[in-house]
């Protein structure tokens, strides 16, 4: 009696178990398999860049300003611009200013990777508009902790440090080729330079 009841027990565990790899197996087999971020990390950053002034509030402190990439960005204005009241709408002028950088490191390789390199290549206009970019990487110095990244499409190398543990432990899982997407966030203004 007691061999039948173990008999009778194995028999329904692999009857479950059968269950449930049938459940699960379509799911995967379906495709619907998507890129995984490896890690969201944030680093602040200070940018320059050539901008074309829009609007200037010396009451409230704010300046609003278009990027040659075409994104409308409104910020504080630090205190030590000493020369804001004398910025006129439309000015061309290097502006300088603190962002926090948030990257998610994609894989190289896998589902969604192709995808995101394509849409590197043509930005939408709600990517510039939010300040989500995609870049490659290009550089790791793990003795210096800093991660180099550079749009696809060509320009400027930005290198970004890693100044926390967290940060740190991130670097050690990047490596050159890698595919990141983050997104920019502008804090303060801190200094503004009319071009002449």
């Amino acid at each position: 009696m007691m061999m039948r009841s173990i008999k009778w027990a194995a028999g329904m565990s692999l009857v479950a178990a059968t269950l449930t790899l049938a459940t699960v197996a379509p799911a995967a087999a379906q495709g619907n398999l998507q890129a995984v971020p490896r890690a969201g990390v944030s680093f602040a950053n200070t940018v320059t860049i050539r901008a074309t002034i829009e609007t200037v509030d010396t009451e409230t402190r704010t300046v609003a300003f278009t990027t040659e990439s075409g994104r409308l960005l409104e910020s504080a204005v630090s205190d030590s611009v000493r020369n804001l009241d004398a910025i006129e709408d439309g000015t061309t002028a290097d502006i300088t200013f603190n962002e926090v950088v948030t990257l998610l490191n994609l894989r190289q390789k896998g589902p969604g990777s192709h995808e995101a390199r394509r849409q590197a290549t043509d930005p939408s206009a709600s990517d510039i508009e939010s300040g989500r970019f995609t870049m490659t990487v290009v550089g790791v110095n793990l003795a210096a902790n800093q991660v180099s990244l550079v749009d696809p499409r060509g320009g400027q190398v930005r290198t970004l440090a890693a100044t926390s543990i967290a940060k740190q432990d991130m670097l050690k899982k990047i490596k050159v080729g890698d595919v990141v997407i983050g997104i920019a966030t502008p804090l303060m203004v801190t200094a503004i330079t009319p071009v002449k």
